[in-house]
């Protein structure tokens, strides 16, 4: 029998999820959302037998196998809890929570209810990312000891003086945006080392709604009358166990040129990935430097949502857990702590 699965979350990002479970056989029963015009939008685009403003719809429906988390980022806990207490494996949008508390108890949850609880941090799921993970699997990179990745954008805030720039229900700027994908996968590339500590920093340098200069704004027109009280860069060192190290930048808007980037180095050879799928791995061969763009067949490699589908069924072991969730919100927390106390600080 195909996984019935609900999504939570009727925007943007749900509709990856819904394209997704269907490419994987699944079956998609109902889709919540506060908002009727999403809802309508959904009705023009999927035939999805339940659309609903109310989410009991989907948690007190037996039916229901699998659920996707899609909301904002501030109802990410409430509606994790409640889906896995009502009997539901859990696919959560990043970032997991607006805290590390929040996620531990994500985490409690899924461990009470015995269900899965998978983060949808696709970035992990790139097929040049897979191969590399497996090429250091195999000691192809011999010890992994420092890694080095960047995502900026020059001018990408959205929807400024919406959700999005608004602290208190998106819980940060761009480090909560996109800095967690890219510190995710540089992490996962790493082997996931125990993380000791942080010394970051954040910046508001373009927080002027009024004044800020762009050529395009996506998640809405601007404010005028809203909240931006995030971050728009940030930059940070964090050590792990072993003395391995990991630096990163990340912004929403700075005058440079737009790049995203992971190095990773290990002390047999190192890799550079891109977002575009370019990879290029730096090593040596009989006594010789060798440099070699690669490409991989990109067919072996799933995406999250089918992973997920696959989690579900009992055919694969999850990738990307509740329990990695709280580790990367655990450096975030503390990312955000060393900037405001102006010092490196442990990451317990």
């Amino acid at each position: 029998m195909p996984t019935t699965t609900a999504v939570i979350g009727g925007g943007a990002i749900a509709k990856s999820h819904i394209d997704g479970y269907q490419k994987a056989g699944a079956e998609v029963k109902a889709v919540c959302d506060v908002s009727k015009e999403a809802l309508e939008k959904m009705k023009a685009a999927y035939k999805i037998p339940v659309l609903t403003e109310n989410v009991k719809d989907i948690l007190n429906d037996k039916s229901i196998d699998a659920v996707s988390v899609c909301t904002p980022n501030a109802f990410h806990m409430e509606y994790t809890i409640q889906a896995l207490e009502a009997g539901k494996h859990v696919i959560c949008e990043k970032p997991m929570a607006m805290n590390a508390e929040q996620a531990q108890k994500m985490v409690d949850a899924a461990k009470k209810a015995k269900k899965i609880l998978m983060l949808g941090h696709n970035h992990r799921f790139r097929p040049e990312v897979q191969k590399v993970k497996e090429m250091i699997n195999e000691g192809k990179f011999g010890e992994i000891y420092h890694a080095k990745s960047a995502w900026i954008r020059r001018r990408g805030i959205p929807g400024m003086g919406g959700w999005f720039t608004t602290k208190s229900k998106s819980g940060g700027g761009p480090l909560i945006d996109i800095g967690i994908h890219i510190m995710d996968v540089t992490w996962y590339l790493m082997g996931m080392p125990k993380p000791v500590s942080i010394s970051g920093m954040t910046y508001r340098k373009f927080g002027d709604i009024a004044k800020y200069v762009c050529s395009s704004m996506w998640a809405g027109p601007r404010k005028l009358d809203g909240v931006m009280d995030v971050e728009d860069f940030a930059t940070a060192l964090i050590r792990f166990e072993g003395g391995k190290t990991m630096s990163i930048e990340v912004s929403w808007a700075a005058n440079r040129n737009q790049d995203d980037h992971v190095y990773i180095m290990g002390d047999k050879a190192g890799a550079l990935l891109k977002m575009d799928g370019a990879t290029t791995i730096f090593g040596e061969h009989d006594n010789m430097i060798v440099t070699e763009q690669v490409e991989f067949d990109k067919a072996p490699y799933k995406d999250r949502i089918a992973h997920f589908v696959d989690c579900v069924q009992g055919k694969a072991e999850c990738i990307c857990t509740g329990e990695h969730g709280l580790l990367d919100q655990k450096m975030l927390d503390a990312w955000y702590k060393s900037s405001e106390q102006g010092k490196e600080v442990a990451i317990n």
